[in-house]
């Protein structure tokens, strides 16, 4: 015969790590320009939250290095944005996402 195993009870939901995703992705990243040392598009930007640091590819030649923020404009509210860390051409903020 089987017996009811005791389980603790379960506590409130832990939250996910990292910070939360956008709702909408673009195909590609678009690249912003920076006045006064801020990222801006359509004007400038405020960072909200991160750095949350995304890599990848270290185990092949496609290393992908990136420090995610969450920022928001006057406009359009909160923007998922990214800085690479490597040295290269692509060097700059980046545009990756919007929030609903």
């Amino acid at each position: 015969r089987l017996e009811p195993v005791d389980r603790p009870a379960r506590g409130p939901a832990l939250p996910l790590p990292g910070l939360p995703r956008p709702l909408w992705l673009l195909p590609e990243p678009v690249p912003l320009s920076e006045r006064d040392q801020r990222p801006w598009w359509r004007g400038p930007l405020t960072l909200l939250a991160g750095p949350e640091r995304i890599e990848t590819g270290w185990w092949d030649d496609g290393l992908v290095q990136r420090d995610y923020f969450i920022a928001e404009d006057a406009s359009s509210g909160w923007v998922w944005i990214f800085r690479t860390r490597t040295g290269n051409a692509d060097a700059g903020w980046f545009l990756q996402g919007m929030f609903g």
